[in-house]
């Protein structure tokens, strides 16, 4: 059976439980399988890149599908995360470009202020949530790319239905994300020259 498609992964999950009587409920297994994939995988399928408005206030608002920050760039320069009760900490300093950043519920903050001018940019890298599965969204590119890894925490979430034994789904399901992050660590990496750091 081919999962290539929302419809084709609802009539493989059946199969694979041999059981046609979780039709109705089979669209909840898929919708807990994906919150559980989103919030563990982090790799080059789901992140983005966008530019954000900076406020007089040093707050920009996070995009909607947000996860969680790769990097934060002012200008092309780098921004260090700090926590939110550190950067609440340092004395005032306006004018000057951004150094760190904190996030505050559904925005960031940077410090210091910067006085703006344009062409400046705050450009944001940053793992995102893709739209779900649905018979109007047959696909995403999570599951185009990682097509087993939606299979696998499907059944698993079929199991716990079921009260039956779901290890065989889950170790599945954890050897094909293991092999998605570390697809994603090793390319992250790839042609980069080791460093060792000093012990002093």
């Amino acid at each position: 059976m081919s999962f290539t498609t929302y419809d084709g992964l609802k009539a493989s999950v059946a199969d694979w439980v041999n059981r046609e009587d979780l039709v109705s409920v089979i669209p909840d297994f898929i919708e807990l399988a994906e919150n559980r994939i989103f919030h563990e995988l982090r790799s080059p399928i789901n992140e983005k890149t966008a530019d954000l408005n900076l406020g007089s206030d040093g707050y920009t608002t996070i995009p909607s599908d947000y996860l969680e920050v790769k990097d934060l760039f002012w200008n092309y320069n780098p921004l260090s995360r700090v926590s939110l009760t550190q950067i609440h900490s340092y004395v005032a300093r306006t004018g000057a470009a951004p150094e760190v950043y904190a996030r505050e519920q559904s925005k960031l903050l940077v410090f210091p202020n910067p006085t703006q001018v344009a062409g400046d940019t705050l450009r944001i890298i940053y793992y995102f949530a893709p739209t779900k599965l649905s018979s109007s969204n047959p696909t995403n590119p999570v599951f185009q790319t990682l097509p087993e890894v939606y299979l696998y925490a499907t059944l698993a979430e079929a199991a716990n239905y079921l009260g039956s034994d779901g290890s065989r789904w889950e170790g599945g399901y954890q050897s094909a994300m293991g092999r998605a992050l570390q697809h994603a660590k090793s390319s992250e990496y790839a042609g980069a020259t080791s460093q060792v750091q000093s012990g002093y």
